[in-house]
């Protein structure tokens, strides 16, 4: 176990980008897109190279989202990614050049909802009741809030208080721990297959091109 004491600035840094995920999700939910914030800003162990990671958790209408997001905010990338052969294929919207907006453009199964538990996530309601959420990061450490920082702790080796803590089962961390050392192996992102759209290509041709090439995926589509 570890425990990590925040100082002012890391206090000071959490505000700051809880700031701007209110002020984003916001417009999002003025704009008929109800979202979650996860990861290290709903857990609170940011850093420097943290970003904003904002999930529309349904599928939703592509030119509509885009349309409501340059309201507020430039979109400098179009992104479409696939975890597993098997897993919903998401669209990431990049509002900079590590902020994202994301959605599904296959409907999320609960399994898969189950990561965006583990990682930790927040409503915009308990975004602004300033609530922190126990979660698992990248490096799989349990990631405990407290009033002064937060506590560590590796999670294969605490797995049963893992699972009591986010309220998700054993098998699902240990599913999730598999996705994260495969990632290790292979680079950043492990991804499966991950592609960035040109302008004039639109996230429904880019999921055709990707059902073309994938029995699994046509499968889930059928």
């Amino acid at each position: 176990m570890r425990e990590v004491i925040y100082s002012e600035a890391r206090w000071r840094l959490l505000r700051d980008l809880r700031a701007r995920a209110i002020e984003l999700m916001e417009h999002l939910e003025a704009e008929g897109f109800t979202c979650l914030v996860y990861g290290s800003l709903a857990r609170g162990d940011v850093s420097r190279t943290s970003d904003l990671d904002i999930l529309i958790p349904y599928t939703v209408s592509p030119q509509l989202l885009e349309y409501a997001l340059l309201k507020k905010t430039p979109i400098v990338r179009r992104v479409i990614a696939q975890a597993t052969p098997y897993y919903a294929v998401k669209a990431y919207l990049y509002v900079s050049e590590k902020d994202t907006v994301s959605f599904p453009l296959t409907p999320l199964r609960s399994e898969e909802m189950d990561f965006y538990k583990l990682a930790a996530s927040l409503t915009l309601e308990e975004l602004r009741r300033d609530l922190r959420r126990p979660g698992i990061n990248k490096m799989l450490q349990l990631i405990k809030p407290t009033p002064y920082g937060h506590i560590e702790l590796p999670v294969l080796k605490n797995l049963e208080e893992s699972a009591r803590l986010i309220g998700v089962s054993p098998e699902t961390i240990m599913g999730r721990a598999r996705v994260l050392l495969r990632r290790r192996e292979k680079g950043r992102t492990g991804l499966f297959r991950s592609m960035e759209l040109d302008e004039n290509i639109s996230f429904e041709e880019a999921l055709r091109m990707l059902e073309a090439r994938n029995p699994s995926l046509r499968r889930r589509l059928a």
